[in-house]
């Protein structure tokens, strides 16, 4: 075994080896920084520069930033309901209750059935799910 260090060639520290002439890093890390590295720019890096990382600075929440979010929500969801017409506009739940108020009927007129010789019309019959034949005068 050699009696001196070797310097490591990626971050520069000197180390003695534990295998001759093979190791070129101080360590496992090292050694994998380097492939990574060289790897994903395509270079050799024989020294790694030790850079200052700051802190990271964490916003805080300001009333008025709240404010603003709020007022642009505002003007979205008015800019929004001006522009949407009636019919692409989603249905509430009032709009269902009218839909289902307006289904409570149990006959429904068929329009391309024609009137019979009797004089009755083609009713669709909604408990049944039937077409029966009904005079107009018992609806």
């Amino acid at each position: 075994m050699d009696n001196y260090l070797y310097r490591c060639q990626y971050c520069g520290k000197d180390y003695k080896p534990n295998r001759r002439k093979k190791q070129k890093y101080c360590s496992n890390s090292c050694r994998t920084r380097a492939f990574v590295t060289k790897n994903s720019t395509g270079l050799s890096i024989v020294k790694k520069e030790t850079e200052k990382k700051e802190p990271l600075k964490i916003e805080k929440m300001s009333l008025a930033g709240v404010g603003n979010a709020a007022a642009g929500t505002l003007a979205v969801n008015a800019l929004t309901s001006l522009f949407t017409s009636e019919e692409n506009k989603p249905a509430t739940k009032k709009d269902i209750q009218n839909l289902i108020g307006s289904l409570k009927q149990r006959y429904y007129p068929v329009m391309n059935i024609p009137i019979t010789q009797d004089g009755s019309k083609a009713y669709y019959d909604m408990e049944t799910k039937n077409i029966v034949y009904l005079k107009s005068r018992w609806l």
